[in-house]
């Protein structure tokens, strides 16, 4: 992960568990307009039908974003809409929506409800909340008829396991227990291991508060895969899960859920990074099937 994805990744998760932090942005670099293609493992070029392609044959396709990069939203925009062209029974899951707003989702969908009404319902006012990559998304699960999945926990249970631990969400009411996952522990390795230096870097997080965040982190990918995994049993080939780039990269803790959780499904993943580069780097190797390198994060 570079410097500045971490950057963006961190701003999201912290502003998530409700801590306030604040980085630098970037303007834009000159040189790259449209994204770079790129296979994860051999760096050869690759076209967005071969993407399609590659998403349409695959069970569960996890589009690891950089949050608010209007490039990197239009790119898994046109994705999307491109792979319903072709018929695809896919779903659309989303990290930015929690599973308690998921009847006012279907309401939007069913047209019961308008798009103002869903987004004051899902605390997604503002464009940060809910950019027009997404948008683009949902609107064209709509036009086809496709589910849109309400993937990620309750705030309102992220927050508790970030501060009371995991066993208090082991004993909720049913009516609480289907608006989350619980794992059955924490992802190891490589995935902790970055976690750490990433939120080391942060100041005032202490031992204590570093483990609640990484609590959370678990809680986000266990519901997420949780939620995939529900999709697939639906019926819908392939499930779209769009997430913060983190929870997928390499060893990633969504990644690791959806393989362990379905050890037949095909994973595909693409990987956004905000960067400029003509060809693959190094230290993006095996980071995901594919690279789409898209330019830092533009200033605003």
């Amino acid at each position: 992960m570079t410097g500045q994805s971490r950057r963006q990744w961190m701003r999201f998760a912290l502003g998530a568990v409700s801590v306030s932090a604040c980085r630098k942005q970037e303007t834009r670099a000159p040189g790259l307009q449209e994204a770079r293609l790129f296979s994860g493992a051999d760096g050869r070029p690759v076209t967005e039908a071969e993407i399609v392609e590659a998403m349409g044959a695959s069970d569960v396709v996890l589009i690891g974003e950089q949050h608010a990069h209007p490039l990197g939203l239009e790119l898994a925009a046109a994705l999307f809409e491109a792979l319903l062209a072709t018929g695809a029974s896919a779903a659309l899951a989303l990290e930015s929506v929690e599973r308690d707003r998921q009847a006012k989702l279907d309401a939007y969908l069913r047209g019961e409800i308008d798009e103002a009404a869903f987004r004051a319902a899902a605390e997604l006012e503002g464009e940060r909340k809910f950019p027009a990559g997404h948008r683009r998304m949902v609107a064209a699960a709509k036009a086809k008829g496709r589910p849109v999945i309400a993937a990620n926990a309750a705030r309102a249970l992220v927050k508790r396991a970030r501060l009371e631990g995991l066993e208090p969400l082991r004993t909720l009411p049913p009516e609480e227990q289907v608006l989350v996952e619980v794992p059955e522990q924490l992802t190891e390795g490589t995935y902790r291991q970055q976690f750490t230096a990433l939120m080391g870097q942060h100041a005032g997080v202490d031992p204590a508060t570093l483990e609640g965040f990484y609590r959370a982190q678990n809680v986000w990918d266990a519901t997420m895969a949780g939620s995939i995994v529900r999709a697939l049993a639906g019926g819908s080939r392939p499930v779209v899960q769009v997430v913060g780039s983190f929870h997928v990269d390499g060893e990633g803790g969504l990644y690791q859920r959806v393989r362990a959780a379905q050890p037949s499904a095909k994973v595909w993943r693409l990987s956004v990074v905000a960067e400029d580069a003509a060809a693959l780097r190094a230290e993006d190797r095996g980071r995901a099937d594919v690279v789409a390198y898209v330019g830092p994060l533009p200033a605003g």
